[in-house]
């Protein structure tokens, strides 16, 4: 018959999976901790629940050593890369949320906060 040089041919290499699209949508829980501010007054970490619902949600940051602003309300809406910016003055959120997990900055007026939370992906 033929010549071989005793080498199987090799099988195709499989494309490698796309990677999973998800929606950022659903309940993030995680934690918050404290970065900066008097860890007396602000604490050193808090439970961290959000819920978004097309692309945005809303955080209230109970801040009670802040007498001239108790809480600020962020409205954040997450973009198409995943990252979102949302404050008033001084005060801000900032961070991102992909493939079910969120992590971000919050800084209020007398304290700022770092965060992680994963999503139950439950819508």
């Amino acid at each position: 018959m033929g010549c071989s040089d005793g080498d199987p041919p090799s099988a195709p290499t499989p494309n490698p999976a796309s990677p999973r699209v998800t929606s950022v949508n659903g309940t993030y829980n995680g934690v918050m901790q404290l970065t900066s501010g008097p860890s007396g007054s602000c604490g050193t970490s808090d439970i961290f629940t959000v819920t978004v619902q097309n692309k945005t949600f809303q955080f209230v940051l109970n801040q009670p050593q802040v007498p001239w602003q108790p809480q600020r309300v962020f409205n954040a809406t997450i973009a198409s890369d995943g990252s979102f910016n949302a404050g008033t003055g001084v005060a801000y959120m900032r961070g991102t949320a992909s493939q079910g997990h969120m992590q971000g900055q919050i800084v209020g007026d007398a304290c700022q906060f770092q965060f992680e939370a994963d999503s139950d992906g439950t819508f």
